[in-house]
């Protein structure tokens, strides 16, 4: 598995798509295609790893949001194995899919990628569905670009007290 760094620390050019770890130079198969069924809902696989979904080698991965049974909290008390960054479930602030109407990875910006769907109190399992605006116009010819990202859970410390912050 690869280790995740700070994206904080990257330049643009290598935290777009994380570029760093090689990720936007693996699209998915000829002909294979997400769909998105305008006013229906579409399930994915989340996991800190492809190994921990069922295109892994590897059944057991294949769990709850594919990492091990028994969750490992550093000192904070959020999950770190697998890497949650959050405390729990109700704590997790949320996930999202964003699509640009380019078929090609090369040619998405910030200004051209727009949310489309959150799901709140994820990411916690592996299978989680998101629901698809009835009015989302359809991809033209060769398909669109999807993105999914992650809101971050942090805990601040401030003269021996703990605020909780969910960064928006």
């Amino acid at each position: 598995m690869l280790p995740v760094y700070p994206q904080y620390m990257l330049t643009k050019e290598d935290w777009w798509f994380q570029h760093d770890r090689g990720c936007d130079k693996v699209p998915p198969p000829a002909g294979h295609y997400l769909e998105l069924p305008a006013g229906g809902s579409f399930t994915v696989e989340i996991a800190q790893n492809r190994a921990f979904t069922t295109f892994g080698k590897n059944s057991k991965f294949n769990g709850y949001y594919g990492g091990p049974q028994q969750l490992k909290r550093g000192d904070e008390e959020c999950v770190i194995d697998p890497n949650l960054h959050t405390p729990s479930q109700a704590l997790a602030p949320g996930t999202v899919f964003a699509i640009s109407y380019q078929n090609s990875i090369d040619k998405v910006t910030p200004e051209n990628l727009v949310v489309f769907t959150v799901r709140y109190h994820t990411p916690w399992q592996r299978l989680t569905s998101y629901d698809v605006p009835k009015d989302l116009p359809p991809c033209p010819p060769g398909g669109c670009t999807c993105a999914w990202g992650r809101l971050v859970f942090v805990i601040a410390l401030v003269q021996d007290e703990i605020f909780e912050e969910v960064l928006e």
